[in-house]
């Protein structure tokens, strides 16, 4: 399903707190952390928010010193480029020091005027996204420790990426609904659970259940998320028949199957 809204995860700490009275034991940032790990075993892809960002003179992208801090909300990257060309992920440890004055390597690239995929399709450059263009050397770079590195010391960088959704307070933004908001709870009363039994302060009775409700919870959270609306079930239909153009074959008893099929039928 698609995600219209979301609300701060702060909602679902303060059910926490009326429901089992933990606000002695209960530390905000713990509560924060657990609900992002949450949202890591659900695994709903569309719970991240795309962005690009490096667009119109932002100045915290533009590349010095061979590298660019990723920002806080980073979680996945969609695709990076240099100077309006695309860049790669790099084979090589050292690919930053591999400069023309380094090893007399030359580093510059030249563009393509088109490419081809695996089927023989043919591309133009300028459909790419991020109007970033293929090069026959293109920039490489590698993510590590917070931050890209590339093999150019400097340039203008436009980064598309996933980012996880976060409040004014920095705190994780959860799908406004409601099987999302239970497994959240339902985690936090686990992770609580667990210390206090970690503790022998709580029977192992009562944390088994909450082991058992959190588990139940994420999951029935995860397959709902991911059950197409009539939106999505109908692209995924137009997808799938766009091709298929003879829906009477079974009728006629598939004498026309050797028949090759036709876009436009629909």
């Amino acid at each position: 399903m698609l995600i219209a809204n979301y609300t701060s995860s702060k909602e679902v700490i303060n059910n926490f707190f009326r429901n089992t009275a933990y606000n002695d034991l209960f530390n905000l940032a713990d509560g924060a952390y657990w609900i992002y790990e949450c949202m890591e075993l659900i695994g709903f892809p569309l719970q991240y928010i795309p962005k690009i960002i490096g667009i119109n003179g932002d100045a915290s992208y533009q590349l010095t010193d061979y590298r660019i801090e990723l920002p806080a909300d980073f979680h996945k990257l969609i695709a990076i480029s240099v100077d309006g060309v695309i860049a790669v992920p790099s084979q090589n440890t050292f690919h930053h020091l591999l400069d023309g004055s380094c090893c007399a390597i030359d580093s510059t690239a030249s563009p393509m005027e088109n490419f081809y995929d695996n089927f023989g399709n043919i591309f133009s450059p300028q459909a790419l996204p991020l109007n970033t263009r293929l090069t026959a050397n293109p920039p490489n770079f590698t993510i590590n420790n917070n931050y890209i590195t590339f093999n150019i010391k400097e340039g203008k960088v436009c980064m598309a990426y996933y980012a996880f959704p976060l409040d004014e307070e920095g705190f994780p933004l959860i799908p406004d609904d409601v099987k999302y908001k239970r497994a959240c709870a339902s985690y936090l009363q686990m992770k609580m659970d667990y210390i206090l039994w970690r503790q022998e302060m709580l029977s192992d009775k009562v944390y088994m259940k909450s082991e058992e409700e959190w588990k139940w919870n994420v999951a029935s959270a995860s397959s709902h998320l991911k059950m197409p609306d009539v939106n999505q079930a109908e692209s995924l239909r137009r997808q799938l028949t766009k091709m298929v153009v003879r829906t009477e074959d079974f009728a006629s008893g598939f004498s026309n199957i050797n028949l090759r099929g036709f876009r436009g039928r629909y």
